[in-house]
C-alpha cells in the first residue's frame, strides 16, 4: 500500500477515534452508568463517602472514578465474573469502564442536561407490612476510631411455635457506619456465654459469632440489598424460642457514633412445600488431609471436598475467611458427568467487602456430587492484609490473628 494512503487511514482512525471520544457526555453516557453502579451508597444519608448525584458532583472526583473503576475497586464486586455469573452482581463491564476513562479524559464534558438533573434515589421498601420487627435492645455506640469494628448482638425472640419465613428484612439504624450485617440461629444458649463477659452491649467477635450456631448465616445484607423474598412455596424455618444473633462490621467514623438496628420478619401463611436450609457443607473438618494452620512467612493452598448424601438445589454461597485468606475456587463433580459445575471464584479475596452471591436459579446437585473447595492463605509479608507486620503462625479461630475456612450453603432439600 503506497505511503499517502498509508497516513490517510491512520489519520482517518484519530479522526474516528477523537469523535467518538467527544460523543461521550455525562447526561446521556455517564450518568447511567453511575445509577446503575454507584448511587445506592453515593448519596445522602448512606455509606458513601461522597455524593454522586448530578453532574457537578460526579466531575469533581472525575479522575478518583476513572481510577478505582480501571482498578476494579469500585464497584465492590469480588467475584470472577468469567467463570459464573450472579443475580446479585455488581460490576461494570469493560465498555463501561472505558467510557468513564475517556470521558475524563476528554474533559468531562456534561452533555445536554435532562429534565431530572439529580439521580434516581431508589428506596428498597416491601410490598407489605412486616409480620414482627425485632430490634436491637438499645443503641449502640461505635467507637470514633479509623477502623472497622465487629460486634455481635443477641436478639431474644418469643415465639410460642416454629414460624415459617417467606421474607427477611435488616435495616441499619445508622446508615453512615454500618457495612455489613449476618443473621444467624441460635437453639443451643452458647451466645449467652459469649454476651456476659463484654461489658458493653453486645460482644465483639472480629470473624464470625464466635461459635457453630444451629443456622449459620441463616440471613446477610450488604449496603446495596433490598427486602429478601424467597421463591413461592419456599421458606426458612425459625425454632420456637431461638435467638437471633446479629453480627454487624461497623466502618470507621472520625467521631463516636450510635447505632440501634432492627430485623424485619414476614411470615409465611402456610407450611412451605421446600424448606430453605442454610449450612456450612465446606467446613474444617472436611479438609482433605490436612488441619487448618499456616505457618509464619508461609504460602498454603487447601482443599477440601464434601459428598452429598441427597439431591440438592443450591440457591446461594457465601464464603467465609479472615484476613490472610487470598482467593477461593468452589465446584462441583456430578457422578458420570466428565466438567465440573462451577460454582464461585475468588481472585482477591477482601475480608472487609464479604458477600452471599445469589444464583439466578437454583442448580441441582444430585445424590453424590462431590462439592470441592480450595483457598489460598498467605502468610507472609507479600499479603499487604496480613494483620502482623512479622508474621506469626495463624491457627484455626474467629480472632484476628487466626483463620477460618467455611462455604454455607443456601439449598433446598
Amino acid at each position: 500500500m503506497p505511503l499517502i494512503k498509508i497516513l490517510i487511514c491512520y489519520l482517518s482512525l484519530l479522526v474516528v477515534a477523537q469523535v467518538s471520544a467527544q460523543s461521550i457526555a455525562y447526561e446521556q453516557d455517564i450518568k447511567p452508568i453511575i445509577s446503575k453502579n454507584c448511587i445506592n451508597c453515593h448519596r445522602e444519608g448512606e455509606a458513601g463517602a461522597m455524593p454522586l448525584t448530578n453532574y457537578e458532583e460526579v466531575s469533581a472526583y472525575g479522575s478518583m472514578i476513572q481510577y478505582v473503576t480501571q482498578a476494579r475497586l469500585m464497584p465492590p464486586w469480588y467475584a470472577d465474573t468469567t467463570y459464573r455469573h450472579f443475580s446479585n452482581e455488581r460490576s461494570m463491564t469493560p465498555l463501561e469502564i472505558d467510557q468513564i476513562k475517556r470521558w475524563v479524559e476528554n474533559g468531562m464534558p456534561e452533555g445536554t442536561p435532562s429534565k431530572q438533573t439529580n439521580l434516581s434515589t431508589t428506596v428498597f421498601t416491601a410490598l407489605r407490612k412486616p409480620d414482627v420487627t425485632i430490634s436491637m435492645l438499645t443503641a449502640f455506640e461505635q467507637y470514633g476510631i479509623f477502623m472497622d469494628q465487629y460486634q455481635v448482638f443477641v436478639l431474644p425472640i418469643q415465639f410460642g411455635e416454629d414460624k415459617w419465613i417467606e421474607g427477611i428484612e435488616f435495616m441499619p439504624g445508622n446508615k453512615k457506619i454500618v457495612r455489613y450485617a449476618s443473621i444467624s440461629v441460635d437453639t443451643s444458649g452458647q451466645s449467652a456465654a459469649l454476651d456476659q463477659w463484654d461489658p458493653r452491649y453486645g460482644y465483639y467477635s472480629f470473624g464470625g459469632i464466635g461459635f457453630t450456631a444451629s443456622q449459620p448465616y441463616w440471613y446477610t445484607w450488604n449496603l446495596q440489598q433490598p427486602t429478601t423474598f424467597y421463591p413461592s412455596g419456599t421458606a426458612k424455618r425459625l425454632p420456637k424460642n431461638a435467638k437471633l444473633i446479629l453480627h454487624i462490621q461497623y466502618g470507621p467514623a472520625g467521631s463516636p457514633q450510635l447505632d440501634s438496628s432492627s430485623v424485619r420478619l414476614y411470615f409465611s401463611k402456610q407450611k412451605p412445600k421446600r424448606e430453605i436450609i442454610t449450612s456450612p457443607l465446606i467446613n474444617p473438618p472436611t479438609l482433605i488431609s490436612d488441619s487448618l494452620f499456616v505457618p509464619a512467612n508461609t504460602k498454603k493452598i487447601f482443599h477440601a471436598s464434601y459428598t452429598l448424601p441427597y439431591d440438592i438445589e443450591v440457591m446461594s454461597l457465601t464464603p467465609q475467611a479472615n484476613l490472610i485468606c487470598r482467593s477461593w475456587e468452589v465446584y462441583a463433580k456430578i457422578p458420570g458427568e466428565e466438567l465440573a459445575v462451577k460454582l464461585l471464584k475468588i481472585k482477591d479475596w477482601n475480608f472487609t467487602w464479604k458477600e452471599t452471591y445469589r444464583f439466578a436459579s437454583p442448580i441441582h446437585l444430585p445424590q453424590g456430587t462431590v462439592i470441592h473447595a480450595q483457598a489460598l492463605y498467605d502468610n507472609t509479608t507479600d499479603n499487604p492484609c496480613n494483620p502482623s507486620d512479622r508474621p506469626v503462625d495463624i491457627r484455626e479461630g474467629s480472632h484476628l490473628f487466626s483463620e477460618l475456612f467455611f462455604v454455607h450453603f443456601e439449598f433446598l432439600k
